[in-house]
């Protein structure tokens, strides 16, 4: 039987993934038990020796495949479809921070983070120079907001940079602060703890006996009317947190009708003021990123409070060690 045989080098991006993993990626195509089947008939080999697929590969170590059918072999680089320039230009309208490492961009209302259209479509137009040299390091959001909320979104530019950003908010040191309209006057910074469950069937979170802990803190900026600005910061991230736990305290954000909130003019206004990173994970020291509000919120800000004179917009994230201790 005929064999063709592919030698792909291992760049930057790649270092330190399982060989595994990166040969899944690069036979995406092909089933599960192919790749395992390759591994174990000693036709995956690196430096020309065979491997276990366990292993953490390293920068200029060379892969050897060895395939029985051709048309499962990644395609050549010449061969790939060109950058979108709509989408990699609409990712540059967004982007707020940039490092090697890492970028930020302020999410507008009504984007995706994922799938058609959204952020890491953008994202991978972006930066295509940087993935085609990757055998399978993929740029994308390193987390998620809403489609209708807006903000600050973190996007590996790195594997190293997609690695440290994810360990960091593994363990609670990646801050982020929420500015939100309420349905009905917060006078003072209350502490939110709940346990939320995720109801399938209403695609909701809901305060229940059982689920995940969410823990965040509200602080009234300014009252009018039956309305609140607040300032929310988050120590937890579950799904549609903020909204839930508003909801159960009949501060409903105003215009999310998916929670029970009563109509506003251009929707919610939910949005992600400010990321904090530690030092090591966008670059040598700690970064801190402000997205600035949409012109829609802030009209809207606006017209409901009167004026953003007087009114503290800025952010203030405490120490965000604060989330261990609470845990």
């Amino acid at each position: 039987m005929p064999y063709t045989t592919r030698k792909l080098r291992i760049g930057a991006d790649d270092a330190g993934r399982r060989l595994d993993r990166i040969v899944r990626v690069v036979l995406r195509d092909a089933p599960l038990s192919l790749v395992y089947k390759l591994f174990r008939n000693g036709s995956v080999r690196l430096q020309g020796a065979r491997v276990d697929a366990s292993h953490k590969v390293s920068v200029g170590e060379v892969i050897e495949l060895r395939l029985p059918d051709s048309s499962i072999l990644p395609e050549h680089e010449s061969s790939r479809a060109e950058p979108d320039s709509g989408a990699s230009l609409a990712f540059q309208n967004m982007l707020i921070f940039e490092t090697p490492k890492l970028a930020v961009v302020n999410k507008p209302r009504g984007v995706l983070s994922h799938g058609t259209g959204g952020v890491d479509e953008a994202a991978r137009a972006y930066y295509s120079s940087r993935s085609a040299a990757s055998l399978a390091f993929v740029p994308a959001p390193l987390h998620r907001l809403d489609r209708n909320t807006s903000g600050a979104l973190a996007v590996s530019a790195s594997l190293a940079g997609a690695v440290a950003f994810s360990e960091a908010l593994r363990n609670g040191l990646v801050g982020k602060e929420y500015l939100a309209v309420l349905s009905g006057e917060l006078s003072e910074e209350q502490e939110w703890m709940d346990t939320l469950d995720r109801d399938e069937a209403t695609k909701t979170s809901v305060v229940a006996n059982q689920g995940s802990l969410a823990i965040a803190r509200a602080t009234p900026v300014a009252r009018r009317n039956g309305y609140t600005l607040a300032k929310i910061r988050l120590y937890t991230g579950r799904t549609h947190q903020i909204r839930a736990q508003a909801a159960a305290r009949n501060l409903t954000l105003a215009g999310d009708s998916k929670y029970g909130g009563a109509p506003l003019a251009g929707g919610y206004i939910l949005h992600c003021a400010a990321l904090e990173m530690p030092a090591g994970v966008a670059s040598d020291s700690p970064a801190r990123v402000i997205a600035p509000l949409p012109a829609h919120a802030t009209e809207t800000i606006i017209r409901l409070f009167g004026s953003l004179e007087g009114i503290d917009m800025s952010t203030s994230v405490k120490d965000p060690t604060r989330l261990k201790s609470a845990t």
